[in-house]
């Protein structure tokens, strides 16, 4: 069976989300933590919010580690549309680290099931994941320094940003060569993604270990993302439908929010999901319980930003 794959990352590129004006938050810090052939990456520190709780019965809140979405066409570590979030996390006590990583979409045109969109496609996720790998290895070697506990980092990401992190986490299950550059038995302490998937060329998604606790949202109608999956023979391009169904199979910490009708608009919701969001941080991830979660969500609340209005977006937004 063959499905089509739309012009999803011709969307994408436009997915910087504007919902409105909000008040700025300043690193507290910005630090060059790779140098690739083609350009210098940056990641931006925030420290928690002074007089914050930062710790949670002795146990020190994790880091916060977010890769921004964009296509992999565009989008940048600083846009001030995440500055809300940033700002509510810190106020919580939460080390937030946000990071620059290549785009490897930028510039290419086109998109379909064909092989040469397909592969660059699979390159832009190999070198976003890379990267976010070298942030990781940079936070690992530098956290006296930041005030940060190398054993307690989640990464969490937003459409191309959420396909980085879930890769990321399926890379370090199955001992593949990607992640060969991490020290030894290092793992992520959790994984949040808004409207992400994973690619695959080796058929169905499958753990070869258990993934670190996962808490995964997504609309239901997204045909930006796919919810469930596109794939033919062998490749895969596996939305969080079709992954939470590989953790709840097994049993793997969990959570999937499914909010029934909505589209890509759920990317940007990491402020709207926040309570969401605190409670899987302090249940699944910080006190280690096994909380699985599979919930619809009709959620009339849902903010909807101005990318994501005007009907169909896709074409709105096919400018290559």
């Amino acid at each position: 069976m063959k499905k089509t794959l739309i012009t999803i990352f011709t969307v994408l590129s436009c997915l910087v989300c504007r919902a409105g004006a909000y008040g700025s938050i300043t690193p507290d810090g910005t630090f060059m933590y790779a140098r690739r052939d083609s350009c210098d990456l940056y990641l931006d520190w925030y420290k928690p919010s002074e007089g914050s709780v930062t710790e949670i019965d002795g146990v020190r809140k994790p880091t916060i580690l977010f890769v921004f979405g964009g296509g992999f066409k565009q989008g940048f570590r600083s846009d001030a549309s995440s500055d809300p979030w940033f700002r509510k996390l810190t106020d919580e006590g939460y080390t937030v680290v946000s990071i620059d990583y290549r785009l490897g979409l930028k510039g290419v045109t086109g998109a379909g099931f064909n092989p040469e969109f397909t592969r660059n496609l699979e390159n832009a996720i190999k070198i976003a994941v890379e990267d976010l790998f070298s942030a990781t290895n940079y936070l690992i070697e530098n956290a006296e320094s930041l005030g940060i506990d190398p054993d307690a980092i989640v990464v969490s990401g937003s459409s191309a940003g959420a396909i980085t992190v879930l890769q990321a986490e399926w890379e370090i299950c199955n001992g593949r060569q990607l992640a060969s550059v991490l020290p030894d038995g290092f793992n992520y302490a959790g994984v949040m993604s808004f409207s992400g998937a994973i690619f695959s060329r080796q058929g169905g998604i499958r753990y070869g270990m258990e993934p670190c606790p996962m808490m995964l949202c997504h609309g239901t109608a997204d045909k930006i993302v796919p919810y469930g999956q596109i794939w033919f023979f062998n490749i895969r391009f596996a939305g969080s439908s079709v992954i939470s169904r590989t953790l709840r199979r097994k049993g793997y910490n969990s959570r999937f929010f499914r909010f029934e009708g909505n589209s890509h608009e759920i990317a940007s919701t990491m402020c709207h999901n926040f309570d969401r969001e605190m409670d899987f941080l302090e249940e699944n991830v910080m006190k280690g319980r096994r909380v699985i979660i599979d919930t619809t969500l009709a959620d009339d609340g849902v903010p909807v930003p101005d990318w994501a209005k005007g009907g169909d977006y896709r074409k709105l937004y096919n400018k290559d």
